[in-house]
């Protein structure tokens, strides 16, 4: 895998880097790069595929203006066919671009969820921080997974939509959590003791991580 084009991960802000996703990309030894809202443009016809992480802003803003950038960025790797990976943000942004909805959700789901899918590689439990949520699909895009707050999955040709997170370490919820205690502690509980939920589940989670970016690298050979 190691020969093929390099994988794109756009990584939003710093609090939010590749992590588990990352570990993923050394382990299979598949090149890639990272590209920040200040870099230069990516090419999008030039990568293997493009994964695009979360981001406290939502998809749907006008600012900051490298948002409008963003999605313009995965119409057009859309337009290249260049198979996208969207996580939480980038799943709302691939959403936009390709013709779909997000709208503010009716409740933020932070915490755990448990995906209800036909999917084995999708049904977690998984890591999620979100207040935005998908509501319309865009055209041709089918739903794999979805919780009792939010659609969780959706396929649209080679392009995936997550919204929940597997890229998060304890470290990153750490982050995450300390950058907003309140929010954390009031949706999903003691912040400590969750904290300490991930940790005992970390061995577990990147096993279930590197299972469902399997999953997904599979479905691009087999188109």
């Amino acid at each position: 895998m190691s020969e093929a084009p390099g994988v794109v991960v756009l990584e939003h802000q710093q609090d939010d880097p590749a992590g588990l996703i990352g570990e993923w990309l050394d382990a299979r030894e598949i090149a890639w790069t990272v590209a920040r809202p200040d870099d230069p443009q990516p090419d999008p016809a030039a990568p293997a595929a493009i994964i695009s992480l979360g981001s406290s802003h939502s998809a749907y803003a006008a600012e900051p203006e490298w948002i409008e950038r963003h999605r313009l960025l995965l119409r057009a790797a859309l337009a290249a066919e260049t198979p996208v990976l969207g996580v939480c943000f980038g799943a709302q942004a691939l959403a936009l671009a390709a013709g779909g909805d997000v709208v503010l959700a009716a409740q933020p789901e932070i915490g755990w969820v448990e995906p209800e899918s036909e999917q084995e590689e999708l049904r977690g439990p998984w890591l999620s921080w979100h207040f935005d949520t998908i509501a319309t699909l865009p055209p041709g895009a089918e739903q794999l997974a979805r919780s009792p707050g939010a659609l969780q999955a959706f396929r649209l040709g080679r392009n995936l939509g997550i919204q929940f997170h597997p890229e998060v370490t304890p470290t990153i919820w750490g982050w995450w959590t300390d950058s907003d205690p309140e929010i954390a502690q009031r949706h999903a509980g003691d912040r400590h003791r969750f904290a300490a939920s991930i940790e005992a589940r970390a061995g577990e989670l990147r096993k279930r991580v590197f299972a469902l970016l399997d999953w997904w690298y599979r479905s691009l050979a087999e188109g």
